[in-house]
C-alpha cells in the first residue's frame, strides 16, 4: 500500500481533523501540502520521486512551511541527497522532518510518531 493511503487510514483511525491537498500559491507557482493537521499545525508532503530530493526542494518546502505558519513539515520521500541532509542538519531551525516512504508503508512509523 502506498504511503499516502497508509497515512489516510491512520488519520481516519485516530479521527484527526485533516485537510487533504491544501494548495498554496507563491509567486507564479502552486504548491500542495498532501495533508494538513490543523489542530497540530503540521503539514505532510509526499514526494514519490525516482531520484533524491535536492537542497532546492528543501528550500521550497521551507517557504511553504513559513507561508502556512506550520510548526512542523514532514517530508515523506524515497530518498534525500546527502547535501540536503547536511543542509537540514545545519539549518535545524527549519523543522522539516524527513521520513522514508518505506517506513510508512511497512508501518515502522505511525502518525503518533509525528504528532506527539
Amino acid at each position: 500500500m502506498e504511503a499516502k493511503q497508509v497515512l489516510r487510514d491512520q488519520f481516519n483511525e485516530r479521527k484527526l481533523n485533516v485537510s487533504e491537498n491544501v494548495r498554496i500559491r507563491m509567486g507564479r507557482k502552486d504548491y500542495k501540502v498532501d495533508f494538513y493537521l490543523k489542530d497540530y499545525k503540521i503539514g505532510i508532503i509526499t514526494l514519490d520521486w525516482n531520484r533524491t530530493i535536492p537542497v532546492s526542494k528543501i528550500l521550497q518546502l521551507e517557504r511553504v512551511k513559513q507561508a502556512l505558519k506550520l510548526k512542523k513539515l514532514i517530508l515523506v520521500c524515497n530518498s534525500i541527497s546527502e547535501n540536503a541532509k547536511e543542509f537540514l542538519t545545519y539549518r535545524n531551525q527549519i523543522n522539516i522532518q524527513v521520513v522514508h516512504s518505506s517506513e510508512i508503508e511497512k508501518l515502522e512509523r505511525k502518525i503518533d510518531d509525528f504528532v506527539s
